[in-house]
């Protein structure tokens, strides 16, 4: 239901600047179409290699990044987020490509989500990239980087208010 040649320019954007976000209003499929150009650029139906969040208002960077989270036992450990572990996944995998979508991405708080490594969504600070750069994850010590292999795809909402809000980072 995509022109082809939208498709392929989308396809060519994300390749390029491994990022793309996908706009529309809603009920119009934009993450059916996420998930559909994912598994087209990544020439697989591979769901291992496909990562997927929603965000929403109360969504941190505890929960996607890193934080501190109840053992079970009484005390608290540090507990990596979700796309850091869908990182950690891509790079131990580097000869194939992973595709994280983060769905309503205008919905979270992108500051709060993000933290630091906001930065490293920039095709050219990423490992591999003309500057590349780490960030010391301020709770493990640990530095963190975005694999070469690993694309983001987002979805945003256009009748949504909160559009406005969304961080000058990843309007480029």
């Amino acid at each position: 239901f995509i022109d082809d040649t939208k498709v392929d320019a989308m396809l060519r954007t994300l390749a390029s600047k491994r990022n793309l976000i996908l706009q529309g209003p809603p009920g119009v499929g934009k993450t059916f179409v996420a998930r559909s150009l994912a598994y087209c650029h990544m020439g697989d139906k591979d769901k291992g290699r496909l990562g997927f969040v929603q965000f929403h208002q109360s969504y941190s960077y505890e929960d996607f990044v890193q934080g501190i989270r109840p053992d079970g036992q009484g005390g608290f450990q540090v507990k990596d987020g979700v796309f850091k572990r869908f990182c950690d996944q891509a790079w131990l995998d580097e000869s194939r490509e992973y595709v994280f979508i983060i769905d309503e991405i205008n919905r979270g708080n992108i500051a709060k989500i993000f933290g630091e490594t906001i930065t490293l969504l920039e095709e050219d600070k990423r490992e591999g990239g003309t500057f590349p750069i780490k960030c010391h994850l301020p709770l493990s010590k640990e530095d963190f980087s975005l694999p070469p292999n690993l694309y983001i795809l987002g979805t945003m909402n256009t009748a949504d208010r909160s559009i406005a809000m969304l961080d000058i980072a990843l309007r480029r």
